[in-house]
């Protein structure tokens, strides 16, 4: 399946995608604007993660995300060893903590989760009208008080799952974590993850794990060059992974 593709395009790549097989008919992944031939994809063996996912996947554009979201799991997971809570900036719908908890069984996890987001959209003081365009043509208008309760419907079996509206970073004056092991930043907007950034850092743990969600997007660019340059001053690289996906290690 292909995310985000013009619709008279997606024969022309379903054509390219069937002659990719014909070459080479070992196994094929193509999803989430990303073709990998013949890995083993070992992830999908943890039964527990494919549970998580699947369970929680209701869209075709949700379903496409499984790499993603195992980078996401890897991330959890690896958080759990390091002492901090979890951060998500840029919720939208909740699909990629909601896994995220499924998966770590969070409600038994001695940890707060932390989900800001403005839940109306990208916010006119964090980004530009060209990233606000880009933002409404992939996701419709959604009312924001319907919104904001759907995603607390999602969350309500975990008590320590913490909501806060908001626009980034003025509603972390509402609730902050004094420690983080998890910071997932998934916010389409140069000027607001960098803000994000700029205020979380150092209450990131040594060994938490940061993932920015859009750093290897073309359209996204210009999040990628701030936080290049932001974490370049500290002496850390980003690892871009195929998915789209940036990871650093705080050390």
């Amino acid at each position: 399946m292909f995310y985000w593709i013009p619709k008279g395009q997606v024969p022309r790549l379903q054509a390219a995608l069937d002659s990719i097989r014909a070459i080479y008919p070992g196994r094929v992944f193509a999803s989430d604007m990303l073709i990998a031939l013949g890995k083993t994809m070992h992830f999908r063996t943890d039964l527990r993660f494919v549970e998580s996912f699947d369970s929680t996947a209701s869209t075709e554009q949700e379903k496409s995300l499984i790499w993603r979201l195992h980078v996401l799991a890897w991330a959890a997971t690896h958080a759990l060893k390091i002492p901090g809570d979890f951060v998500e900036c840029g919720v939208f719908k909740g699909f990629s903590s909601a896994v995220i908890c499924k998966y770590l069984d969070f409600a038994k996890v001695p940890r707060t989760f932390y989900l800001y987001d403005t839940f109306s959209g990208l916010a006119e003081e964090t980004s530009t009208s060209e990233e606000r365009a880009m933002w409404n043509h992939g996701y419709m208008k959604l009312d924001p008080e319907k919104w904001l309760n759907e995603v607390k419907a999602t969350f309500a079996e975990y008590p320590n799952v913490r909501l806060v509206p908001g626009v980034v970073p003025a509603s972390f004056a509402q609730a902050l974590p004094e420690r983080i092991a998890y910071l997932h930043i998934d916010m389409n907007s140069a000027q607001a993850e960098l803000q994000a950034l700029e205020h979380l850092f150092d209450r990131v743990s040594p060994g938490g794990v940061i993932v920015f969600d859009d750093y290897g997007w073309v359209g996204n660019n210009p999040q990628a060059q701030a936080e290049s340059r932001f974490l370049a001053e500290k002496g850390l690289p980003i690892l871009e992974v195929p998915t789209g996906q940036g990871v650093v290690i705080k050390v």
